[in-house]
């Protein structure tokens, strides 16, 4: 229920709610013109109450809910990558709408944001990639205030990106006869000395990313069903222990061939009697750990397979590039997009989808082909059989 009363020349209004726990609570606001005036705000938050909305939660600041919402809903589930792109966020955040209501953001203010962030002063415009990026995290947490009832309005809805357009980036990725090259100029060197090699033979034959490969315990592998278990990644920031996958659905069991598989098994013994000689400990039962006792980073694991690439005269890619590889490879030899997909880890179909669409799309050429010469072919079935009909008519 809503009281209005006057003090002095101006009208105030006060309107009761419960909170969660069962305590009643108020909210006041003053200074009206008229009774009226008081009389329209006092019922607006009345209908509010009723339909949920928790008008002191929608008056905290800003930022404050924004790192609260990214402490409960998402901190807990991210990788650390991933974490630090929403911290990133949170300081934009902190910087930007310090001492700001949440209930009191307009969609001009949050406009003039996101246009202030496309191009800070003086700076060089930033990417319409990070102003995405910027973008979608905060339009999230919106939608969760909405959602639970904190505010009622959207500020973040119907506003415009802006930023540096990315410039064209070719999808670099091995043909089927260069793969195959490769492929033979990495297993004719395959010793403890030059372990990067193994590694890219492994993400060649797998698609699996860098750090899944360098994350991978013996414990992944199977001689016996012939498969990797990718269930891991290798911490490439602190470079002395575990990370979760990319995603849920990038934990996946690999089929590979016989032939790597044999080449692991050959490995395994190998690494036994080497870490031996030159006194090293394997406690995380790493396969791919080097003579002095580490992971090769990802500088070196690319720098050793541009040295044989430029050997077999081949382009240049970088280690993801053999990722790229194995999926084409697939995708010309007609292996169905769906069973890439989870082979890559994708996190849906879509995914691998807008990634290869021009690979597709050149396959559909030759899938079109070759479905009007199989037309063509019922088109001479069905004339002969009507030619035949009208001959006996």
């Amino acid at each position: 229920m809503a009281s209005i009363n006057k003090r002095g020349k101006k009208w105030n209004a006060r309107v009761s709610y419960y909170d969660d726990l069962g305590n009643r609570k108020f909210i006041n606001q003053g200074g009206f013109r008229t009774k009226r005036e008081a009389q329209e705000w006092a019922n607006q938050n009345e209908v509010d109450v009723s339909n949920g909305i928790n008008p002191r939660l929608g008056k905290q600041l800003f930022t404050d809910y924004f790192l609260k919402w990214y402490q409960t809903y998402k901190e807990p589930i991210l990788a650390k990558s991933s974490r630090l792109r929403y911290q990133y966020t949170l300081g934009i955040v902190n910087n930007y709408f310090a001492g700001k209501r949440l209930d009191e953001i307009t969609r001009t203010d949050y406009q003039k944001f996101l246009n202030d962030y496309a191009n800070p002063v003086g700076r060089s415009p930033r990417s319409l990639s990070s102003s995405e990026k910027v973008n979608v995290q905060i339009k999230s947490a919106v939608q969760y205030a909405i959602d639970d009832g904190i505010i009622k309005r959207n500020f973040t809805a119907h506003t415009k990106i802006s930023g540096r357009p990315e410039k064209p980036k070719e999808m670099k990725y091995l043909d089927g006869k260069d793969a195959e090259k490769l492929t033979r100029a990495l297993e004719s060197d395959l010793t403890f000395a030059h372990l990067t090699k193994l590694m890219a033979l492994v993400s060649l034959q797998t698609g699996a990313r860098y750090s899944e490969v360098a994350g991978l315990t013996w414990d992944c592998f199977s001689f016996d069903f012939k498969t990797l278990r990718i269930n891991k990644t290798w911490d490439t920031l602190q470079r002395n222990g575990f990370a979760d996958t990319k995603n849920e659905q990038s934990k996946r069991l690999i089929k590979i061939t016989d032939h790597l598989a044999d080449i692991l098994k050959s490995f395994h013994a190998l690494q036994i009697i080497k870490l031996e000689e030159l006194g090293i400990d394997n406690p995380l039962d790493l396969i791919f750990i080097n003579q002095y006792g580490r992971v090769p980073d990802n500088t070196s694991a690319n720098q050793t397979l541009h040295r044989v690439l430029k050997r077999i005269g081949s382009k240049d890619i970088t280690f993801h590039g053999l990722r790229h590889t194995h999926a084409s490879y697939l995708i010309y030899k007609g292996v169905s997009i769906y069973y890439i997909s989870e082979r890559l880890g994708h996190s849906n179909y879509s995914t691998t989808i807008r990634v290869y669409s021009h690979l597709l799309r050149e396959m559909e050429k030759k899938e079109t082909g070759k479905a009007l010469v199989a037309l063509s072919s019922m088109d001479g079935l069905v004339h002969k059989s009507v030619h035949k009909s009208y001959k006996n008519a």
